[in-house]
């Protein structure tokens, strides 16, 4: 849920039996950002001045049920403001008082919530004629989401979102070999983000990184198992009180369609997956032996992890063929810029496009400055998504990825001014924002937009330069693929009851084995839950299903608007920049929201028809794959994996 982020300390803290928890300490020092509502709060946004676009409602039924949802929308309005403006002050709140007042607020709000839900239930759908009302009336049941849980939605559920968000970063991992390989032998614990993800980033010590893939699963699996499960627990309860199928509170869109067309994508995608998975699987083999690597097998995850987090690193499998060195340092692109400087950067593009620049207010109100006097390297940007309003917050360090990540991010920004004069029941828009935001990412991100703006100075970007960039590209995004399918599928099956606790984890690394070609680096013992901590960031979002589509379709997207640019050239390399017919493009799709079946909506840049598909994905990456396939040939790779000889129970 989305109040998650907002208030889990004040939630914690209100939790009387649950002081002795052992994580309660690090709950009450580290407030976690705020995140979006993009579920059932989205749905709250009814605006004050809703237009149908109907015919005059002419039944006193229809009067009736219009009442009350022009009733509401205005109630909505105003608390959907008082819930936005906390949230995102919320971030910085030290004095308990104030947070226990601001949860006591949205307990209120919650109550209303679910009340209105169910005075929405009480209109019989049948006797209402006019077809946007009908729409509103049934957005209007589910509004209460997991608020129907009541109570134990503030003293549990939040509690278990905590607990899962938490286990990445509680400083409770002791340091391998007792800190003996840390600077200055430091013995201090670690938590897996930040610090055990920056060992990985440099460790070639395949005794290390098992030691670390192994503690951190052993430590937290009574943990993760309690706690996940009550979260499936709880959405399969709210959508049996809300009486809908507990897929469509979960995915908020047509859910067999989007896994139908995933499967697809996945499909196309696999021959060339294959090809990869083939040449790693090769050098690991020839760095770390058979004893480690079965040639002809599957690779163990705890080296397929230091495979994609070395991805940029000069320790890179690809660095006898690709020497990271020969790369410029992207980080001098932007040193000279302030942090507020990547941001209007960013900003920049999408007014290229023919988009307004954003107001004075957003600059003002709703864009947060980082804190100057404790700078945070670790400092991850966000965004708090509540149509019309979005609010955003960045990071005081400076670097190519920050000023990466604040281009996808104002996507989203600029999507909800887009579609902000919409009903809010057409909000949701199918997570497009996402995808738009990878596309430009891409663009601004090429060497051709870098050196246009100045940002690439005395750059020379070679044909092995841009080999050696795509490569690294490749094995980020290709190797991640499976595995947010992967595991949008256990979300799915456990949700439906295909499997349960007892048996996740075995269809768990099936799962992986038939995807992605990974087996565990050791046999499993019984009741282990092996999920990875990214699994569990921002669960509550289905983040891991927006990731997937984002990678996919954001692709998509950017061919079709490179080939309206008409650019020239490899695919890899284009840039849309500056384009104003790019720019109405996105607009058209941008301004429909969810108004519109999904492919209809993507028809505004997409072929008229087009589903999910890895064909652009697979363009871009072309000249990658060709060098791997000439590669394997050459060295007589095996192309697919033997089936694991590690044991789950």
């Amino acid at each position: 849920m989305a109040l998650y982020g907002a208030y889990n300390r004040a939630a914690v803290a209100s939790v009387a039996q649950l002081r002795t928890h052992r994580r309660v300490v690090q709950k009450l020092k580290c407030f976690p950002k705020p995140i979006e509502m993009a579920q059932a709060l989205s749905l709250l946004l009814l605006i004050a001045a809703i237009g149908w676009t109907t015919a005059a409602v002419s039944s006193s039924y229809d009067r009736q049920a219009k009442t009350f949802v022009d009733q509401s929308s205005e109630r909505y309005f105003k608390l959907y403001n008082q819930i936005a403006s906390e949230t995102y002050s919320a971030n910085d709140e030290e004095d308990f008082e104030a947070l226990f007042s601001k949860l006591t607020n949205v307990k209120r709000i919650a109550e209303e919530l679910v009340g209105i839900s169910r005075e929405a239930s009480n209109f019989d759908l049948n006797k209402v004629n006019d077809a946007e009302l009908k729409l509103a009336l049934k957005e209007l049941r589910t509004v209460g989401d997991l608020f129907v849980l009541g109570e134990d939605y503030f003293s549990s559920v939040q509690m278990n979102l905590a607990a899962l968000q938490e286990m990445s970063t509680d400083k409770d991992i002791q340091p391998y070999l007792g800190g003996a390989k840390m600077p200055n032998e430091d013995d201090s614990p670690l938590a897996y983000f930040p610090d055990i993800q920056k060992i990985v980033q440099r460790s070639n010590d395949v005794d290390e990184l098992k030691y670390y893939w192994e503690t951190w699963r052993d430590k937290n699996q009574i943990w993760a198992s309690v706690n996940f499960y009550t979260i499936v627990q709880s959405y399969q309860k709210a959508a049996q009180i809300l009486e809908v199928p507990v897929h469509q509170l979960w995915y908020r869109y047509d859910s067999q369609e989007m896994l139908q067309q995933m499967e697809q994508a996945m499909a196309e995608l696999r021959p060339a997956y294959q090809q990869l998975h083939a040449f790693v699987r090769q050098e690991l083999h020839k760095k770390y032996g058979s004893d480690v690597v079965n040639a002809n097998g599957p690779i163990p995850d705890h080296l397929f992890q230091q495979v994609l987090e070395q991805a940029w690193e000069e320790g890179s499998i690809i660095e006898s063929y690709f020497p990271r060195k020969n790369l410029p340092q992207y980080d001098d692109f932007v040193k000279h810029l302030s942090a507020k400087a990547l941001v209007n950067e960013s900003e920049s593009f999408y007014t290229s496009l023919g988009f307004a620049p954003l107001s004075a207010e957003f600059h003002k109100n709703q864009l947060k400055e980082p804190n100057e006097d404790r700078p945070d390297d670790d400092c991850r940007p966000s965004l708090f998504d509540l149509t019309p309003h979005v609010y955003m917050m960045y990071c005081e360090k400076v670097s190519f990825r920050k000023l990466m990540q604040y281009h996808a991010l104002m996507g989203r920004v600029y999507y909800a001014e887009q579609k902000k004069e919409l009903p809010s029941y057409y909000f949701k828009a199918y997570n497009l924002e996402y995808p738009v935001g990878e596309a430009v990412v891409l663009s601004a991100s090429s060497p051709t937009h870098l050196t246009s703006r100045g940002l690439a100075k005395g750059v020379q970007f070679t044909e092995q330069t841009l080999m050696n960039r795509l490569f690294r590209m490749g094995i980020h995004t290709v190797l991640n693929i499976p595995l947010y399918y992967v595991h949008t599928k256990v979300m799915h099956d456990l949700l439906n009851g295909t499997v349960d606790m007892d048996t996740v984890n075995k269809h768990y690394w099936r799962l992986l084995e038939q995807h992605a070609g990974i087996e565990p680096p050791t046999d499993r013992p019984e009741g282990a839950i092996d999920f990875p901590y990214k699994f569990y960031v921002n669960i509550e979002q289905n983040y891991q299903t927006k990731k997937f589509i984002s990678e996919i379709l954001g692709y998509q997207f950017y061919r079709s608007l490179c080939q309206q640019s008409h650019h020239r050239g490899q695919l890899h390399n284009c840039d849309f920049f500056g384009n104003f017919a790019v720019g109405n493009s996105l607009k058209a799709m941008m301004s429909l929201g969810s108004t519109k079946p999904w492919r209809e909506v993507v028809g505004k840049i997409l072929p008229k028809g087009t589903g999910l598909s890895s064909l652009a994905l697979l363009e871009y990456y072309q000249p990658i794959v060709n060098w791997i396939e000439t590669h394997n040939k050459q060295t007589k790779a095996k192309i697919g994996w033997n089936s694991t000889e590690k044991k789950v129970v």
